[in-house]
């Protein structure tokens, strides 16, 4: 309950602020405090009655303050590692721009502490290959296998005749 109504809050302030994702991170601290402040005014009601609405705005208030500001410490110092140039020269590390336009769930997974990754269809089809080589190996030792035997099984009906 909390959490949806933390988004909830929090997404139509930035509607009515017209604050898109790509504006400043500053922009986004006041509407992730009013919300928060919206939502334990709400859980204040709710769950512990009237008198608990206003310490429950101030408490959520500073969660949703303090929230976004460490939001924005970490977003800011993992933007810092990445190369600002359009064209790296490691080749397949987008720009930070590139990396800022790419929904949420691609940045999520292709963080450096996820155990994910979004692959490329190029990506996709060299593992492919890899793995099918590795097959085909495995095809090669299990085919040596069974001429051995067979050799072997020759050899030993031979010596009973």
């Amino acid at each position: 309950m909390l959490i949806s109504n933390l988004a909830a809050s929090r997404e139509a302030i930035f509607r009515a602020r017209e604050i898109s994702p790509s504006s400043p991170p500053q922009k986004r601290v006041l509407p992730s405090t009013l919300a928060g402040g919206i939502t334990g005014g709400t859980a204040g009601a709710v769950l512990r009655g009237r008198a608990n609405i206003i310490p429950g705005m101030i408490m959520f208030s500073l969660f949703g303050f303090a929230g976004q500001h460490i939001y924005n410490a970490l977003d800011s110092r993992q933007s810092s590692d990445i190369p600002s140039s359009p064209t790296s020269t490691q080749g397949d590390v987008p720009s930070e721009n590139a990396v800022r336009d790419q929904p949420r769930w691609k940045r999520i997974l292709n963080s450096k502490y996820s155990p994910m990754k979004v692959l490329s269809d190029e990506q996709y089809e060299e593992m492919l290959r890899e793995q099918l080589v590795r097959v085909d190996a495995e095809i090669a030792l299990v085919d040596e296998e069974i001429e051995k035997v067979r050799a072997t099984a020759t050899e030993q009906r031979d010596s009973d005749l």
